[in-house]
Order: C-alpha cells, then structure tokens, then sequence
C-alpha cells in the first residue's frame, strides 16, 4: 500500500511466532527467528514504573514519545510504513501507558504518514472495560489485530481489520496471499456467537464495573505486602510485580530470567496452583485477568489465595 521497508515496534511486545511476527516481537521470544527479517527498529515502551526517562518523576513527561518521533526521523519518515503496538502491552507486563501517549503515537502517524496497527489480540473484546482499549483514548487505528476473545477460546479465529482507505485499495489490487482455513466456517459462528452474548449479557460494562473492585482489593494487598512493587490494573486486565526492595526496585526474578532465577516465583505459583489458582506468570509478574464473568464471590477467593502467597514472597523482600 505504502511501498516503504520499515516498521517501528516495541521492545516489550510479542506479536508472534512466524517469522514476520517474530521479528515484530521484541522481547526474547524474538531470538529464535532473528536473524529476520530487514526493516524492523524497536522502541522503548512507556513503562512508568521502570521508565529510564520519569520513573523518578511525580509525572510522565512523555519522553517515551519524543524517542519515537527520534527514531521516525532517525530512520526516515518516507521509508516507514507504519508503527505496532500492543495499545496495552500484554504478555510483557500490562503496561498501560500513560495519557497523552497513545493521541501522541496517532498524532506523530499522521504528522509523517504512517499507518498506525494496534495489536488487540490481548486487549480486545472488554478486557480493558472497553470493546477495546483504543476507545480509551479516543483513537483509531489504521490497521487492528484481534482474537482471543473473539471465539472466547471455543474454535480458533483471528481477524484482521483496516480502515476504508486501505481496503479500498485492495478493490483494484491483489493481495497474494492466502490460507487453507481462513474465513472458517465455525471459527466465523462461534465469533459471532460470543458477539452476541457480549452484547446480551452486557459484558463489557460489567467488566469495567467488576474492575473497580478488582482494582480496590489489589490496592489493598499491595499497601499489605512489601513484595508487591507495583500494581497495574485497567478493567479486568492486570498484573502484579514483584520486587525484593520497593526503594530500589529489585525484581523478584530478573528480565528473561532462567528456571534456576524463577526459584522464588515459582514458590509463589506452586502455593497458587496447589490451592486452586491458576494463571500466567512471568519473570517478576503474576497476571490477575479473570473471566469478565467472574463474580464478586469467586475474586474473593481468589484474592484470598494470592494474599496467602504473597506472603512466600515477603519473605524474601530486604529492607
């Protein structure tokens, strides 16, 4: 559509496992394909809690923006094709960025002619408390991601969206491209199966509201536990990081940490899974993304279990 060679995406941010999407990826799932594809430059995220820039400030000062209008300069507006990013990074620590960012990533896109592609294969579908996450700062995309919740997990279907413009090209071009099983027939039912029953069942505002208590008990066990550092929430999506000193943010478990480093995480997942509890952990993190039909009862019992264990965790916390 562009003709241009290069794409802009972040260090902290899986896409996927194929070669293209690999190269996209910048975390270490990334080293398996490299050495990829050409053109890929990675950015640094909007990480507040570690950020190099304003981590030590009372407020974010958007420098996380200003390195990618660099980078865009830096490499050349006229051969940049456009910018991905998870709107929310998923996998690499629910960082949610902080306002005026994601209305600065779109502003810079169409300052310089590049498409915006929002990755919400995580955060699509009401995780966020929104259908997903780009309506929380009022923007769109060029080109959209999603699965996951669009099947909800019961057949396998992932979509791709683009704006009118870029699909009006395709009216007199071909995309050679193509695959046995794309457009399924169940893939399709089941996606707007779980359509309806979002809409029925009034799911996305009840994850918004749930979150409001998701987010209160969190807040109560991180003043609680030492071990917490940070706490990041946004509807039914967040993460708790695990430090052995809030002063100097020593993780728990470092980046890209071993099976011999994760010794004092896993002692926190095995107190997890032995009572009952069962999610995604990585490195320092733990994920908390219940099902949005989750009830107030059943994130108490869950909330109780991860206090219990948040105490393995104190235990190695040094003051």
């Amino acid at each position: 559509v562009t003709g241009k060679w290069k794409i802009i995406a972040r260090y902290r941010a899986f896409h996927g496992a194929t070669m293209g999407a690999g190269a996209l990826t910048g975390d270490p799932r990334r080293f398996a394909v490299e050495p990829s594809i050409p053109g890929v430059i990675h950015v640094h995220d909007p990480y507040r809690y570690r950020c190099r820039w304003c981590a030590e400030r009372d407020a974010c000062n958007l420098n996380c923006l200003n390195h990618i209008e660099d980078t865009i300069q830096f490499e050349g507006a006229q051969n940049i094709a456009a910018i991905i990013m998870e709107p929310i990074t998923g996998t690499n620590g629910i960082i949610i960025p902080p306002e005026g960012y994601m209305q600065g990533v779109r502003a810079l896109c169409d300052r310089y002619g590049i498409f915006l592609i929002l990755d919400e294969v995580m955060s699509g579908f009401g995780r966020t408390g929104e259908w997903f996450a780009a309506q929380h700062w009022n923007i769109s995309p060029d080109i959209m991601t999603i699965a996951k919740g669009l099947t909800s997990g019961y057949a396998p279907l992932g979509a791709v969206v683009v704006s009118e413009e870029i699909a009006k090209f395709f009216d007199d071009n071909i995309l050679w491209t193509g695959l046995t099983y794309g457009a399924h027939a169940l893939g399709c039912a089941a996606a707007l199966a779980c359509i309806n029953v979002y809409k029925e069942d009034n799911l996305i505002a009840r994850a918004q509201e749930m979150g409001k208590f998701l987010a209160e008990k969190e807040k109560g066990l991180k003043q609680k536990h030492p071990s917490v550092g940070d706490v990041r929430h946004i509807g039914m999506f967040s993460i708790f990081e695990l430090v052995r000193n809030r002063a100097t943010k020593e993780p728990l478990a470092p980046f890209n940490a071993n099976a011999a480093q994760m010794e004092r995480m896993n002692e926190v997942k095995k107190f997890f899974n032995a009572n009952g509890l069962f999610t995604f952990f990585r490195w320092n993190t733990f994920f908390v993304n219940p099902p949005l039909t989750i009830t107030r009862e059943e994130l108490l019992e869950g909330f109780e279990i991860i206090d219990r264990a948040l105490e393995i965790a104190d235990d190695y916390v040094v003051e």
